[in-house]
């Protein structure tokens, strides 16, 4: 399976015991296959985060993250522009495509976005 960049939503899933995003447990026993992305942690810390989900994040592999230009020129290519897909959301889709990974999101802007350019991740 290829790697899955997992976004916020999915995580604020996990972390309240949703069922919908129970899976994440799964994904999280094979090591190296979820990535985390430091703009998901950051907003996960300012939505108010414990300790022991930080570490949790910290201990996993960073997905690849794109220079400005290059999500600039990824939201023009892919026509991402009033999709509903915000600047950390465009991150995201372009750190999959950079790291030939999935991406993993409940927000259905994002998800549609990712549907459509083959890298949706529905576990």
């Amino acid at each position: 399976m290829k790697p899955v960049v997992v976004d916020t939503s999915v995580w604020r899933g996990f972390f309240a015991g949703r069922a919908a995003a129970s899976s994440l447990g799964e994904l999280l026993g094979v090591a190296g296959l979820v990535l985390v992305h430091p703009l998901v942690i950051g907003e996960l810390v300012l939505g108010g985060l414990a300790v022991a989900e930080e570490k949790l994040l910290q201990q996993l592999p960073n997905a690849e993250r794109p220079d400005y230009p290059h999500v600039l020129a990824m939201i023009r290519r892919y026509k991402l522009v009033r999709r509903g897909v915000g600047w950390v959301d465009a991150e995201l889709v372009a750190s999959a495509l950079l790291g030939k990974a999935l991406l993993w999101s409940f927000d259905n802007s994002l998800a549609a976005a990712a549907l459509d350019l083959g890298i949706a991740c529905d576990p």
